[in-house]
């Protein structure tokens, strides 16, 4: 069965007759004949009585009939989807974005994309990146932004590394930390700290860095993947934070906070990466969001 023989069974249904229906499909009455028999061999049913006046549908040629038109529909339909999703006339974007992504891309990468297509919408899921990278897995976002250094990559996951982004460790414009030449990283323990949610490498590496010791929980202040209202409560506290250059820039620039002088700073960086599944095609309009993300995030960067 297919949907050349389907459009077949419609006509001969509305025209009654096989010379009509011939014509109308613009084949011989003898090759009209053969499609229907095929199709009533395939499904081992008569679905037409065939007289001198013409053609009556059976019971089940009535019913065949009527879930063809519908499946012919559908078939004209998905097509014209198809062409509009090739046009960026239609569809949609799902992306996830860690907390220190999102502060950096949004809402410029909103914007942006509404100017270049319009018509698509553009869904975004803020989350921790192992949580995203179970939606991604189940296909409820499309791809998604975070560091790299996720402990459930597999084969299935691809990963298109971005430009690394430095960090460091920040407080308020007029801080009594800022207002030295340099102080030890020890010194950021005698103060509040906050901070995102904070992934297995990144409690390893705080652990090391203020010495506070594995069995021992890190003494936060404040938790919250937003990176935006972090920042608001490190710019009217004393609390101090980690983030990357990029993602305070506007508000070093601003003069609300300012980069904590340590004396031999260690290189803190988060290396972030587009993360898609392997082996699936995304939509045209998902391969631009790709591509413009990734321009974004590199751009954000190199100004910071």
């Amino acid at each position: 069965m297919n949907s050349r023989r389907l459009t077949h069974l419609i006509a001969l249904a509305e025209e009654g007759s096989f010379a009509r229906a011939a014509e109308r499909v613009h084949l011989s009455q003898s090759a009209l004949s053969r499609s229907i028999q095929t199709l009533e061999e395939e499904l081992d049913i008569k679905l037409f009585d065939r007289a001198a006046r013409g053609v009556a549908m059976t019971a089940a040629g009535s019913l065949l009939v009527g879930r063809a038109r519908r499946v012919l529909f559908e078939a004209r339909c998905l097509l014209r989807d198809v062409e509009l999703l090739k046009a960026y006339e239609f569809g949609e974007v799902r992306i996830g974005l860690g907390p220190y992504v999102a502060v950096v891309l949004l809402p410029d990468l909103l914007i942006e994309f509404s100017r270049r297509f319009p018509k698509i919408k553009m869904s975004v899921e803020l989350g921790e990146g192992e949580a995203l990278l179970g939606k991604l897995r189940a296909e409820q976002i499309d791809f998604l932004v975070t560091d790299r250094r996720l402990q459930s990559v597999t084969p299935d996951i691809t990963l298109q590394r971005l430009a690394r982004h430095e960090g460091g460790w920040f407080a308020r414009a007029g801080h009594p930390l800022v207002q030295r030449d340099a102080v030890p990283i020890s010194a950021l323990r005698d103060f509040p700290l906050v901070t995102v949610p904070l992934p297995a490498f990144m409690k390893d590496a705080l652990h090391r860095l203020l010495k506070i010791r594995a069995h021992e929980q890190i003494p936060l202040q404040v938790e919250c993947n937003d990176v935006s209202v972090l920042k608001d409560v490190v710019a009217q506290t004393d609390a101090v934070f980690f983030a990357t250059a990029s993602s305070v820039r506007a508000d070093i620039e601003a003069g609300r906070l300012a980069r904590i002088p340590i004396t031999n700073p260690m290189r803190l960086s988060l290396d972030f990466a587009l993360v898609y599944l392997a082996e699936r095609t995304p939509s045209p309009a998902a391969s631009s969001a790709l591509e413009l993300t990734g321009q974004l995030m590199n751009e954000a960067n190199r100004t910071a």
